[in-house]
């Protein structure tokens, strides 16, 4: 058993911490109460580090245990951490500077799934409501489509934090990472073509989605049926960082708007490329100019029919599901390990 302490504020953000996911380690990993019992310090995020407690700091000091950030954000990663490439970094506390390994995207290959993101792991809510959509929508012919899209009350909808502020655009281009944050908060802004939609606390006000028991169901019931175009925008370009929104706008059955660069993992899903738009390489106004592009014709439709079946296809198969779980445990106890063996 690998003894793990966990700690900080976004402590609940692990592999290990998600009710869907923990079950999974029971065998390999056990969490510990204090930082003296444990084979290694585990956090979050770079923040959580650099307020680590003077406990902590004080039996690093006397036994020299890993530090390790098990990151699932290169949101975090990128915008806090700054350096997203390096797996040996160094962080400051308030007791004293402390050797960090770190476990990300790009450090390790906890993220490195076959068929199915992470992130949609780590609850249950997720394939669950994408099985009866993806049901449902392989289910229409060419001509309901056609139909479903000519109705829709909206042509463009986005959903996602508002971001605008120019730090957001980081940049390592070696590593495919971008930051998306204000880009794609620029290009919602650009979009005034037709009827479109800025929704969410940080554009109308209101409570976070976030605070809601399950933000996930209250997203995919308010768009669903209801726009031509959803933003499925990242906060991040990473080549295996891929959430649940790209696959949100096809459940939702409205054609995704995202930004992949030749190399990013989306392009292996299985959906054919024209069944949604990519937006890699453009400026937010080249961007608004393609999205109010006229769009619904037949080789859309075709590609756009195909997608859905494979999709219901791929949620559909619990032995895809099982082995993306089996998969994830072995990377990451495997990774801990290493660590601990002095990797």
């Amino acid at each position: 058993m690998i003894r793990v302490f966990k700690s900080g504020r976004h402590a609940h953000r692990t592999p290990f911490s998600y009710a869907a996911l923990a079950p999974l380690f029971q065998n390999d990993i056990i969490l510990v109460d204090q930082p003296e019992q444990a084979d290694l310090y585990l956090f979050a995020h770079s923040l959580d580090i650099q307020n680590a407690s003077q406990v902590l700091v004080a039996d690093w000091r006397r036994r020299r245990r890993p530090v390790v950030i098990l990151s699932e954000e290169p949101f975090w990663d990128t915008i806090w951490g700054g350096q997203p490439m390096e797996r040996h970094i160094y962080i400051d506390t308030a007791f004293g500077s402390l050797p960090v390994i770190q476990l990300n995207h790009h450090t390790s290959d906890i993220f490195d799934f076959d068929k199915i993101p992470y992130y949609l792991l780590t609850n249950h809510r997720f394939v669950n409501a994408y099985r009866w959509r993806f049901r449902r929508n392989a289910s229409r012919c060419l001509g309901q489509w056609r139909a479903d899209f000519a109705n829709r009350p909206t042509d463009l909808s986005f959903m996602f934090e508002r971001r605008p502020e120019r730090y957001h655009d980081v940049r390592w281009a070696q590593a495919g990472i971008v930051g998306l944050g204000a880009w794609r908060s620029t290009l919602a802004e650009a979009c005034n073509q037709g009827v479109v939609e800025r929704l969410g606390q940080s554009w109308q006000g209101g409570q976070p989605r976030q605070d809601l028991e399950n933000w996930h169901l209250d997203k995919i019931t308010r768009l669903d049926g209801r726009a031509r175009s959803i933003g499925s925008l990242e906060n991040t370009h990473q080549p295996n960082y891929l959430t649940e929104k790209f696959f949100d706008a096809f459940a939702c059955g409205a054609r995704p708007l995202y930004f992949a660069a030749p190399e990013h993992r989306v392009h292996g899903v299985g959906v054919p490329e024209a069944a949604w738009l990519n937006l890699y390489g453009l400026t937010p106004t080249e961007a608004a100019a393609r999205v109010s592009e006229t769009f619904v014709q037949s080789e859309f439709l075709e590609a756009w029919q195909l997608a859905q079946i494979r999709l219901a296809a791929l949620f559909g198969d619990g032995a895809i599901l099982l082995h993306e779980r089996q998969r994830l445990r072995h990377a990451v106890v495997q990774a801990l390990q290493a660590v601990i063996e002095g990797d």
